[in-house]
């Protein structure tokens, strides 16, 4: 309620009511016919008597709590919340531990998300390797947002911190509540402190849900065309502990991902576990109108019944 010094509008139809009221009691001149007469304006009225008046003043009712600029959670409204997709596009995703890759493997278990998460809800995609950028900014337009995920490209190094703090860019933009989906196979090498970033986001009320992808003990065969950018041995470098911890200081969930199937399943979770809060919206309009319809309906109904 935006104005809630119009609410001084329901005295006035407090006034309004009580004077019809009396006035429909007031005493009228002696008439020897007076009961018959008043017999047939009941019969005339219909069975209804009191519905045009009780219409006027719903009408009233709503004009004057329309004044009050309301704003409530209208049905189908977009979610004040966001959630942002943070995905790790270092060179190590093409590793074939999860098939076809990694990074097609994120981005399968992303489309499961985009299709089972609430369709008013905003989505942001944020990519980083040695440093990060926004893909698309919060949305509801899921097409925009898997073509987007398609559009994702290898880069160097890893940079988890500035994958966080991008995210965060984006939820202050879009309102400052959200939650984030932290996916990444590697360690942090450059940019910002990951806990560091992860304290901004306890501090703002964001959850970070973290993903940690590969099969550890797994190596690239000499077809893996991850070999070819002469990147780590062992090929698993997922840093448990870091991923544990920025979940555990943000009160999110921490998940490590040993296959396709498991890292879909766990999208498929987080889908149902971001945070929905309808964004509200002003009804000054809504009421207005809904208030006028009622009021001019009962105006023409008390004319129809009572024509004279």
């Amino acid at each position: 309620m935006q104005a809630p010094e119009a609410l001084s509008l329901l005295l006035l139809l407090a006034f309004l009511l009580l004077g019809l009221y009396r006035d429909g009691r007031r005493a009228r001149l002696g008439h020897p016919l007076l009961p018959l007469l008043r017999e047939a304006a009941r019969e005339a009225r219909g069975p209804l008597p009191w519905l045009p008046t009780a219409l006027f003043a719903l009408g009233l009712l709503l004009l004057a709590l329309g004044a009050t600029r309301p704003r409530i959670p209208l049905p189908g409204a977009t979610s004040a919340n966001v959630a942002i997709l943070v995905v790790d596009v270092s060179r190590s995703m093409m590793a074939t531990d999860l098939k076809p890759n990694r990074l097609e493997a994120a981005k399968e278990a992303a489309q499961a998300f985009l299709r089972e998460a609430p369709q008013n809800l905003r989505v942001g995609l944020v990519a980083f390797s040695g440093f990060a950028q926004t893909v698309h900014p919060p949305t509801t337009d899921r097409k925009r947002l898997r073509e987007s995920l398609e559009s994702l490209e290898f880069g160097r190094s890893t940079a988890i911190g500035e994958g966080i703090l991008e995210a965060l860019r984006n939820i202050r933009e879009a309102g400052g509540k959200g939650e984030i989906l932290l996916l990444t196979d590697g360690r942090n090498r450059t940019g910002a402190d990951p806990l560091t970033a992860a304290g901004e986001a306890a501090r703002m009320g964001v959850r970070i849900h973290t993903v940690g992808v590969g099969v550890p003990g797994w190596t690239p065969g000499p077809e893996d065309p991850s070999l070819g950018f002469g990147f780590f041995a062992g090929a698993y470098e997922v840093d448990e502990e870091l991923l544990w911890a920025i979940a555990e200081l943000t009160g999110g969930k921490s998940f490590l991902v040993r296959s396709t199937e498991d890292l879909s399943r766990v999208y498929l979770e987080l889908a149902q576990e971001v945070r929905i809060e309808v964004q509200p919206t002003e009804a000054t309009g809504f009421l207005g109108a809904l208030g006028g319809l009622l009021a001019l309906l009962g105006v023409a109904l008390r004319r129809y019944l009572s024509p004279a």
